[in-house]
């Protein structure tokens, strides 16, 4: 398939999910149940993103005290369970990437 087709057909599938969310022309309520279960999308999709950088890599599964990537996930889940500001967070990780690495 074209690549050219995929993004466009991913920009397409974009925009008309993001209309029918936030156009008020289109009568749709979100119940409390789908409500619940949107909260988890955003962590959902993070995970999805994150795991295979983390113990892939060097495209080989690497799950050891010695993989920095892995660590540095560690430390990045350590840290937002101690609540602290998301750039605190975010600048506080890189630092101890870079310092690991």
């Amino acid at each position: 398939m074209n690549t050219w087709s995929l993004i466009i057909g991913m920009a397409c599938i974009t925009f008309s999910v993001r209309y029918f969310f936030l156009s008020k022309s289109v009568p749709f309520r979100v119940t409390p149940v789908m409500q619940r279960i949107l909260k988890y999308s955003a962590p959902a999709v993070l995970t999805s993103l994150a795991v295979p950088f983390l113990v892939f890599p060097q495209e080989e599964l690497f799950v050891s005290y010695q993989n920095p990537f892995l660590i540095a996930g560690v430390f990045v889940c350590v840290l937002s369970l101690l609540r602290l500001n998301t750039l605190t967070t975010v600048v506080i990780s890189m630092i101890f990437f870079w310092f690991i690495r």
